[in-house]
C-alpha cells in the first residue's frame, strides 16, 4: 500500500510540475516564453500543432505552440527575414519546426517564408521537390507584405518559385 502511495504521489507532483510549465492560452505561452515579438501576423493550426508568424522590430519569424491535455506551450521558431531590405525584391527563409512530441520526419511543420518588397507581385506560386505547385499566402502588415507557404514533408532546398505580377507577368525564380 505504501508503494502505491508513493508511486500516485510522483505521479501528482510530477503533473502538478509539467501543467506550470503549460499556459491555458496561446497569449500566454507566447507571453512566458520570453520570445521577442510586438506582432503576430497571422495564427493558424498545421498536423496539431498551432503555428504563428509574427514579427518584432524588423525581423519576420515563425513558431510552433503545442497544445496538450495541459494546455499550450511554446516549442521554438526561427525567424531571420528582415523587412524593408531594398537589396531584394522578393525574400526567403525556410525553418522546418519538429514538435517535441514527435515520432517521425512526417511530424515536421516546414514553413518557407519572407517579404515582398515590390508592390506588383500580386500571387506567388511556389514548389516544393515531389509536390504540386501551391498558392502562397500573402498579407499585408504594417511592416510591409509577407508571404508564406507550408511543405508536407522537411526540405533543405530552395523551392521553386514563380511571381505572377498585376499585369499577368510570370517570372519564374527569386530575383
Amino acid at each position: 500500500m505504501k508503494k502505491w502511495l508513493s508511486v500516485i504521489s510522483c505521479i501528482f507532483i510530477i503533473s502538478i510540475i509539467y501543467y506550470q510549465m503549460n499556459y491555458k492560452t496561446i497569449e500566454e505561452a507566447i507571453e512566458e516564453s520570453n520570445i521577442p515579438m510586438d506582432e503576430i501576423f497571422y495564427t493558424t493550426e498545421m498536423k496539431g500543432n498551432t503555428i504563428i508568424i509574427y514579427g518584432d522590430d524588423n525581423i519576420l519569424s515563425a513558431g510552433l505552440i503545442e497544445k496538450n491535455f495541459f494546455g499550450y506551450r511554446w516549442y521554438g521558431g526561427a525567424g531571420s527575414e528582415e523587412f524593408n531590405r531594398n537589396d531584394s525584391i522578393l525574400t526567403k527563409s525556410i525553418t522546418n519546426l519538429l514538435p517535441r512530441r514527435s515520432s517521425s520526419l512526417d511530424d515536421y511543420v516546414t514553413i518557407a517564408m519572407g517579404v515582398i518588397n515590390d508592390d506588383e507581385i500580386e500571387k506567388l506560386l511556389v514548389q516544393y521537390k515531389n509536390e504540386e505547385s501551391t498558392d502562397a499566402t500573402i498579407l499585408d502588415t504594417k511592416r510591409g507584405r509577407i508571404w508564406f507557404s507550408f511543405s508536407q514533408t522537411p526540405i533543405n532546398y530552395d523551392p521553386d518559385v514563380t511571381r505572377i505580377y498585376k499585369d499577368g507577368t510570370k517570372i519564374s525564380g527569386w530575383y
